[in-house]
């Protein structure tokens, strides 16, 4: 997380002093699996007050001592607005989505556009919020191979194949960097003043996520841990060598701390070749792994890692992805378009079947992202939680693949 070391490296004296006052960031989607630990890395920062926005806030098993929880939905914009007004944040965090593989269509167009446009309404016109950080989504880049992409590559909601994830999360994104218009520099007197008035004025930028793993997973080491129990350990689709992209969610955390106190940062303090706002930014581990790879890391610290490995069976890609095809077809058909495949939808078989990785080039540029990268023990960290707090070691119990669980 950014301390106050990190902070002094990576900002002039004066403005570490004017970040001392504390700040408050507003986390919606803050009680799911990424936004929880979005929450967790602000609110380990002593110079943010965290307020966690969520359906779920009531219930939420995933509450962390010091953040004040809210109940709200982005599609009822009267209430968005109001908890605005109430809260006054300085930094609205965006994390909020269905899931990318089991929601529908219709979800990700109320909670990913309209629920983002009301948000960002909002926020633009609160006297307080200042800044506002979209966590997007690597996949909304267009075609089905992104071999190390930067920001620039072209979009999903160009091409009326892609999935309706990546097409809807790419509107939402170009919307939220279009609403860019931070406040320029002849107010920046006035505005280290208190009770400064942003109304009008916002600095946005978006942060696009790959594949996240950490602890409080319950869809993707779930998933993998699933197909252990099924005994799917066997099977692959494709050649089995397409490499992905990855990102902790220490790392994520880290990215969006990084951002919004760029975002926050006096104009005069700007370097043009260092601009935030009104940009994306990829954000990963750094190093990729190959896709089919980390299944078998997952499967070891589950106890399964047999010597030598089987001999693994590989179905090509053509005949996985027709027999997605007249999946997702039959599901749409027979639940009229509410419910779409768990494990073959089209989404998931192109995420297995082709290489998924992006730059992060500009990040280490403009936000000084340097990610932490110890990837098999924050794996096993993962796996871990989903054995013992996800109930998965007594699903694994007795499984003759798993030698100790």
């Amino acid at each position: 997380m950014c301390s106050d070391a990190c902070l002094h490296h990576l900002y002039p004296k004066q403005l570490v002093l004017a970040m001392s006052t504390q700040y408050s960031v507003l986390v919606v989607g803050g009680a799911g699996f990424v936004g929880h630990h979005l929450a967790a890395g602000f609110l380990a920062d002593p110079t943010f007050a965290v307020f966690v926005l969520s359906r779920s806030a009531a219930s939420s098993k995933n509450q962390l001592k010091g953040a004040k929880y809210i109940a709200g939905d982005l599609t009822d914009r009267p209430s968005i607005k109001a908890v605005v007004e109430d809260v006054r944040p300085t930094v609205v965090v965006h994390a909020a989505t269905p899931s990318p593989v089991t929601g529908t269509a219709k979800e990700y167009e109320c909670v990913n556009f309209l629920g983002t446009r009301n948000l960002l309404k909002c926020a633009k016109e609160s006297q307080h919020v200042r800044a506002f950080i979209f966590t997007s989504s690597s996949t909304l880049a267009k075609g089905a191979v992104h071999d190390n992409l930067d920001e620039t590559c072209a979009l999903a909601n160009s091409d009326p194949k892609a999935p309706a994830y990546a097409r809807v999360k790419a509107n939402a994104e170009i919307m939220v960097l279009h609403a860019n218009y931070p406040k320029p520099v002849e107010f920046e007197a006035e505005d280290a003043s208190e009770g400064a008035n942003w109304a009008g004025y916002l600095a946005t930028a978006s942060l696009r996520l790959p594949f996240v793993y950490g602890t409080g997973d319950h869809t993707a080491i779930p998933g993998v841990l699933n197909a252990l129990a099924e005994g799917q350990t066997t099977t692959t689709i494709g050649d089995g060598k397409n490499l992905w992209s990855y990102c902790s969610t220490g790392n994520a955390a880290t990215a969006h701390i990084l951002l919004a106190f760029a975002l926050l940062k006096p104009p005069s303090q700007i370097d043009a070749s260092r601009r935030v706002d009104g940009e994306a930014f990829n954000i990963n581990d750094g190093s990729p792994f190959p896709f089919w790879g980390f299944p078998k890391v997952c499967w070891k610290f589950a106890g399964y890692d047999p010597k030598p490995f089987p001999k693994v069976t590989h179905l090509p890609n053509w005949f996985v992805l027709s027999l997605a095809t007249f999946l997702e077809w039959v599901y749409w058909m027979f639940t009229v378009g509410t419910k779409r495949p768990y494990k073959l939808g089209m989404q998931q078989v192109e995420y297995m079947c082709y290489t998924h990785t992006y730059s992060i080039g500009k990040a280490q540029k403009r936000l000084g992202y340097e990610p932490k990268l110890d990837f098999e023990n924050d794996v096993k960290k993962a796996v871990e939680w989903c054995l013992d707090e996800g109930g998965w070691r007594a699903k694994l119990k007795g499984n003759k693949l798993v030698k100790s669980s």
